[in-house]
Parts: structure tokens; sequence; C-alpha cells
């Protein structure tokens, strides 16, 4: 008899977090594809608000807080409020990532909030954040050639670059060449993997065609 409550109990508890596993991963998906149409302050906001959550639920879950990094460093590179709380904000989400988990799509990310840190006053921060921005993107590029989003992030960073500095798009073709072949290797289908990029590079294509 007590081998059928024990038994039973496990059961019971197998399928409740099999349950909450479920529920999490819907909302977690309800949570990119909200944060996939951002536009507004306002819709950012919602979006952080629901990965905070997603990251309350499950500390030891790497996405939310990744993606909690990323709309912070978005919203201070939009200027959607003070701009270097927002950067510090999103540093912060970094450290809590990279405690996490480790791979070329965080250090995309590393690259992304320390570039957001950077714009807040370029003249005066870029020789400071430089490698903390480009380091990122070659260790990225060295664990996965196959990703698209670190070429694009170094392509841009060359084209905005001063053409007396090497930058402009006879150095961001090149990159972008590269990072378009990668993305053509990428399958379309939703994931809450990291997957943006594709209008980044479409907007660097316009502006350097291949």
């Amino acid at each position: 008899m007590r081998r059928i409550f024990l038994l039973l109990s496990f059961c019971c508890l197998f399928n409740q977090g099999k349950s909450q596993s479920s529920s999490f991963t819907k909302n977690l998906e309800a949570a990119v594809v909200l944060l996939n149409k951002c536009q507004t302050r306002d819709q950012y906001v919602i979006a952080f608000a629901k990965m905070e959550e997603l990251y309350k639920q499950d500390p030891s879950a790497w996405l939310p807080a990744y993606y909690a990094s990323i709309i912070k460093a978005r919203m201070a590179m939009k200027k959607m409020g003070d701009s270097d709380q927002l950067a510090n904000e999103a540093i912060q989400w970094l450290k809590i990532t990279k405690a996490l988990h480790n791979s070329d799509e965080v250090l995309c990310l590393e690259s992304i909030v320390y570039t957001s840190k950077m714009v807040v006053n370029p003249i005066f921060r870029w020789k400071v954040y430089e490698s903390r921005i480009k380091k990122p993107l070659e260790q990225a590029i060295a664990l996965n050639k196959n990703n698209p989003r670190p070429y694009i992030l170094k392509a841009n960073l060359q084209y905005k670059m001063p053409i007396i500095f090497g930058g402009g798009c006879n150095s961001a073709r090149p990159i972008a060449q590269k990072a378009k072949l990668a993305f053509d290797q990428v399958k379309t289908d939703f994931t809450v993997m990291p997957h943006w990029g594709r209008p980044i590079l479409e907007d660097l294509i316009k502006a350097c065609p291949l």
C-alpha cells in the first residue's frame, strides 16, 4: 500500500512539473512574439515586465534575462528614457545572463549592451568601450561562424564608422555578405531562441548594395 501511495505521489508531482514547464514555455513564446512587435516605449515596458516575471518564475532560465537585457539596451539606444540608466540596467541583466549561460548569442548581447552605453556620448566613450563592443563579436564568430548576428553587428559598426577611420560601405559590405550567407541557411520557423537581425541586415544592404 505504501509503495502504491509513493508511486501515485511521484506521478502527481511529475505531471505538475510538466504542466508548469509547458506553461512557462508558452508564456515565453508569447513574450517573444510581443517583443518582436515592439515599436513604442510602452510596448517595450510591457515586454520587459513579462520577461522579468518569467525570470522570477525560473531564475535558472537564461532566455528571459537575455531578452530583458536586449530590451533595456534597445530602449537606451532609442532614447526611450534616461539612456545612461537604461544602459546600466542592460548591463546588470547581461551579468545575470552570463552567470546562467555563455554562448555566441550571449557574446552578441554583450556587444549590444556596451554599444548602448557608448552611444550615450560616442565622441567621449568610443575609446572606453571599443574593445568591449568589438571583442565579443570576434569571440562569437570564433565559437559559431554560422551565426549571422555577430556579422550583422560587426558590419553595422563598420558602416557607421567614419570613412577616415576605415568605415563606410567598402569595409562593411564583405561582412554583410557573410551575414546574408549565414541567414540564408537559417530556417524561418518561429523560435524562442535569438533570431533577430534580418531587418538590420536588410537596411544595411539597402545602404550598401552587395
